[in-house]
């Protein structure tokens, strides 16, 4: 059975309820418009599309990492204007890592060592410098309606004060020079006990990087803002959605009886021919950026006890939450649940169906970012009308 099926008889409850059987729907959507090929208009020739957001206008607004840009498109799919360009004068951008787009369409764009705010229009704001030592560095992509950012934050020296206690914390980072809060502090695995070979990647002479093979199946960390500014967060082995407070409490839980499952031979066969997958990517990365990386092979992989059931989710602008579950092998293609923050389960989408989008929009607008066998990357937007029954024909 995929991973997450209930027929095991686990679901007693209800069908259409969170305690039933998957109730699979069908996503009614149409295309709107693509932009992004290797021969078209000079402005969507993109070079590295790291992420896309609309706005409540409908705007399309598409970073690339390697232009150092956002180009705005219109509902119509046209190009309205470029924001920022290369460069370290105001409004231009340099060494950015991500770009954070408000629904009114104000910018927060992230970099190693400075946060640049801009205007709609793209107009230059203000910088807040980044330190390593002082300030610390920021790694946030998620903005709270107050504009406050969600996400992770360290300073130089941290290592050296590990909480006996394994977790993964979440900030809340404010824009008016005072600390970061401490949010949620998320659960993970207790370490494995581990010789040399098996710690995290060093960085060693030139830019050569040793990146270790590590385990899989470690519980996910992800995270999206509600519209009330709570967090719908996973971090667990099992399926269980929390509901974050601005307070840093768990203000509720959204859980289906879908046990996690255990680690067998043929899953741990199936998880070593995607990182054998993965290492070919990152040498070719390498290559391309003239960075040798030098990974242990799979015989390093060391893997949990069992496959978490959740993969990711993401909130719509409806204020639904997508539910990625993981796959029959504890791949990343498994059903996606689409429920509320009150516990209203509204189906499951298959996993050969519709799938979770880069970017939410209003109106039912989804962004997704794809690249053709050529590596050419484009961006595709559609709508989607309803969520139906499959039909009976």
């Amino acid at each position: 059975m995929a991973c997450g099926d209930t027929g095991d008889g686990s679901a007693s409850g209800a069908a259409g309820t969170l305690d039933g059987p998957d109730v699979i729907v069908n996503a009614v959507a149409e295309p709107v418009f693509t932009v992004g090929s290797a021969t078209g208009d000079d402005w969507d020739t993109f070079g590295t599309v790291s992420s896309v957001h609309f706005d409540a206008q409908a705007n399309l607004h598409i970073f690339d990492a390697q232009a150092n840009h956002i180009l705005v498109v219109g509902p119509d799919g046209s190009l309205i204007r470029t924001v920022g360009g290369r460069g370290e004068g105001p409004g231009e951008f340099d060494d950015v890592t991500r770009a954070i787009v408000g629904r009114d369409g104000s910018y927060t764009v992230m970099g190693f060592f400075q946060i640049d705010l801009l205007e709609p229009d793209g107009e230059f704001v203000r910088r807040i410098t980044l330190d390593p030592i002082t300030t610390g560095l920021v790694m946030a992509d998620l903005a709270l309606p107050d504009g406050r950012l969600v996400g992770h934050f360290r300073r130089s020296g941290d290592d050296d004060e590990q909480s006996e206690e394994v977790s993964r914390p979440i900030h809340i980072f404010p824009l008016d020079d005072t600390e970061p809060e401490l949010l949620y502090t998320a659960w993970e695995l207790p370490e494995e006990d581990a010789d040399e070979s098996a710690l995290s990647g060093t960085l060693e002479t030139g830019m050569r990087m040793r990146r270790a093979a590590g385990r899989a199946f470690e519980p996910r960390l992800d995270f999206d803002v509600l519209t009330d500014g709570r967090l719908a967060l996973i971090d667990s082995i099992g399926y269980r959605v929390k509901l974050i407070g601005l307070d840093g409490s768990v203000t509720g839980t959204v859980e289906r009886p879908i046990a996690p499952l255990p680690v067998d031979d043929a899953i741990m066969e199936a998880e070593r021919e995607r990182y054998r997958e993965g290492e070919a990517a990152v040498v070719e990365s390498g290559a391309r950026y003239n960075i040798q990386i030098e990974r242990e092979g799979v015989e390093g992989r060391t893997f949990a006890e069992e496959v978490p059931v959740l993969w990711g989710l993401k909130v719509d602008w409806e204020n639904r939450i997508w539910v990625e579950r993981r796959g029959p092998t504890g791949d990343d293609y498994g059903p996606t649940d689409i429920v509320t923050p009150d516990g209203e389960y509204i189906g499951t989408l298959p996993p050969d169906g519709l799938r979770t989008p880069n970017a939410f929009g209003p109106g039912g607008l989804m962004a997704y970012i794809e690249s053709d066998e050529l590596d050419v990357q484009t961006v595709r937007v559609v709508r989607l009308f309803a969520l139906e029954p499959p039909s009976s024909n």
